[in-house]
């Protein structure tokens, strides 16, 4: 019978004053307006503009690092291209000694004499001395015969110690001068040279006898040239061409054999490996990224010129990305500074113009600040300065102008309650008179003595002025005198059910307070029904307050009738005065509450707070 009711609030104005004031509480504080601004103007554009900034500039030293490997393995290739040509004319140089030639002629078919040997010796000395770097020299003629020349430290070069299949590639090359795979020595080699050296070897051609090989035309005997140099040579190229002691450099040939290679054992591959092309790729190109073992690098290529061999760098991805940690620093060292200039900034602002501001807002919401108003925790000599003088001098007369209000409210309150005790309308006086003269001349004068008794306690009850407040036991027993009277006055068509909590009898509640709300249900919720209504009267208490419920089965009330019934439009000084006095004396979370539903039931709910 009491579900699905329509709440409506006893006080609206009181609703729209928090929400508004709610929704200036949730607004963003000027402290926070200004970090935004801050954000806005100068951070942000400050960390796009770095962004930005080591974006390009990581680029442009990735690029120059990038152009700078190009160069130097340039470089490098340019000059193994040069040693391999000095080794190309070392051996074609041969060819203008008439002496070496003449003994090479003799030797096409029987071994050379003494003589003939002791006679070549002062050139092949003079090879020797060409360079630090050559180890030994042979010479192998068509009949067999291999002379040679060392350092005197170093292994001499023997036809029989040779690769046959570097034998089979100078011959193949028809003239033509063949790099060797570089050789492990055991033996101890000529200071500071390495342990390895490589092989430049090339067929001779008859100079009388229209450049074929000199001797008899058998594949078996080949006669040639051979000269043994020290790998540091190499080595030595890429130190002078300043190549990066990270980097790993591969000299191959054109079927991507490993001839050569420089720290070769960083990526995995030895001498004589075939190399994939997934690793080397197909030239041309200058760089790309590869992903070897697991790790990135940067590969670059270049060609030797008219020899049959490519020559490959391969620097780790890291080791050119951490060419730019040092621009990286430096930007986030400077937005590091510039950063903490704007905090240092921002903290000058907030302590000159937002803590005052937010002091005196601080202020202003304090309940005591009209009996107290402190002054600038330091002094403000502006127009913050001047509106703290403002505010002062306005709070001043604001708690005049409340001491007044004070007293008004007072006086006001204590007029509305003597109303609230006044409230026995004239016409229930008349009323009752009336039933007592019914009674007396309809032959029912035997009740005329209680009803006398009854008004007689209710105008007794009444004209007390003493207390404002009286017990929860003496309001029902006045109570119930009125319902007795009011009874006999409708004709039993109605009954009142009683539910009070135990031990509240000595509770205080406002004189008449039940009065107004019962009165209510007679005169309107039962003014469409002449038998069975029915009101409940409940007292109880809950979250230290009392709470007082009045219902009925009447014929309910309309949203609009129970806001003006709650402000006092509606009743005369009945339930809206009684919620403004209620609200007045103990604050705005006490009052009267009204649920209905049209035809079925009204519920008033009045909270009071717990008096004893």
């Amino acid at each position: 019978m009491i579900s699905d009711r329509i709440i409506i609030s006893s006080d609206e104005s009181m609703i729209d004053y928090m929400g508004k004031y709610n929704m200036k509480k949730a607004g963003i504080s000027l402290k926070k307006q200004l970090l935004i601004i801050f954000l806005f103007i100068a951070f942000i554009p400050m960390t796009v503009t770095a962004l930005l900034l080591y974006h390009f500039q990581t680029q442009n030293a990735l690029n120059a690092e990038i152009e700078s490997q190009i160069q130097v393995l340039k470089l490098v290739t340019s000059n193994i291209y040069q040693k391999l040509t000095y080794f190309n004319n070392l051996t074609a140089s041969i060819y203008y000694n008439d002496d070496i030639m003449s003994c090479l002629e003799k030797g096409q078919a029987t071994l050379l004499s003494s003589p003939d040997k002791k006679r070549i010796q002062p050139a092949i000395d003079s090879l020797m001395r060409t360079d630090d770097m050559i180890l030994s020299v042979s010479l192998t003629t068509m009949a067999g015969d291999t002379l040679y020349w060392n350092d005197g430290y170093s292994n001499a070069i023997h036809i029989n110690s040779l690769d046959p299949d570097f034998l089979q590639k100078i011959y193949a090359h028809n003239g033509s001068g063949v790099l060797s795979n570089p050789i492990t020595h055991t033996s101890k080699r000529k200071y500071p040279a390495s342990n390895t050296s490589i092989y430049y070897g090339r067929l001779l051609r008859s100079l009388t006898h229209n450049f074929r090989p000199i001797g008899i035309y058998d594949s078996s005997q080949i006669f040639a040239v051979a000269a043994d140099s020290d790998i540091a040579s190499f080595e030595d190229i890429l130190i002078f061409s300043n190549f990066s002691s990270d980097s790993t450099f591969f000299l191959t040939t054109q079927n991507n054999t490993l001839i050569w290679g420089y720290q070769e054992e960083n990526l995995n591959y030895h001498i004589g490996d075939i190399i994939s092309t997934d690793v080397l790729g197909t030239p041309p190109y200058s760089y790309s990224v590869v992903t070897i073992n697991g790790e990135k690098y940067y590969r670059f290529n270049s060609q030797i010129d008219t020899l049959e061999y490519n020559c490959y760098s391969f620097l780790p991805f890291s080791n050119i990305e951490s060419k730019t940690q040092f621009i990286k620093t430096l930007l986030l060292l400077i937005c590091g500074v510039d950063f903490l200039c704007l905090c240092l900034i921002f903290f000058m602002l907030t302590k000159q113009f937002i803590t005052p501001i937010r002091r005196l807002s601080v202020i202003m919401q304090e309940q005591d600040y009209l009996n107290y108003f402190p002054s600038p925790v330091y002094p403000v000599h502006n127009e913050i300065g001047n509106l703290y003088d403002s505010f002062q001098s306005m709070s001043q007369r604001t708690l005049t102008l409340v001491e007044q209000l004070k007293e008004y409210s007072k006086k006001e309150a204590k007029q509305q309650l003597a109303l609230l005790h006044a409230q026995l309308n004239p016409h229930f006086l008349y009323n009752t008179l009336d039933s007592i003269s019914w009674m007396s001349q309809n032959g029912n004068a035997d009740k005329v003595p209680y009803i006398i008794n009854a008004l007689s306690d209710i105008l007794r009850y009444s004209i007390i002025k003493e207390n404002d407040f009286v017990t929860i036991n003496d309001e029902l027993s006045w109570l119930k005198n009125y319902m007795y009277i009011q009874k006999i006055r409708f004709q039993d068509s109605f009954t009142i059910h009683y539910h009070i909590e135990p031990d509240m009898q000595s509770y205080k509640i406002p004189r008449f307070i039940l009065q107004p709300f019962i009165e209510n249900s007679l005169l309107h919720g039962f003014s469409e029904i002449h038998q069975g209504g029915i009101i409940i009267l409940s007292i109880f208490t809950k979250d230290n307050s009392i709470f007082i419920t009045i219902e009925d089965n009447g014929k309910g009330m309309s949203d609009l009738l129970i806001h003006s019934v709650l402000h006092g439009k509606n009743d005369g000084i009945g339930i809206g005065n009684t919620n403004t006095y209620l609200k007045q004396r103990f604050g705005q979370s006490y009052g009267i509450e009204i649920t209905s539903r049209i035809m079925e039931s009204t519920k008033v709910i009045i909270k009071l707070p717990v008096q004893k």
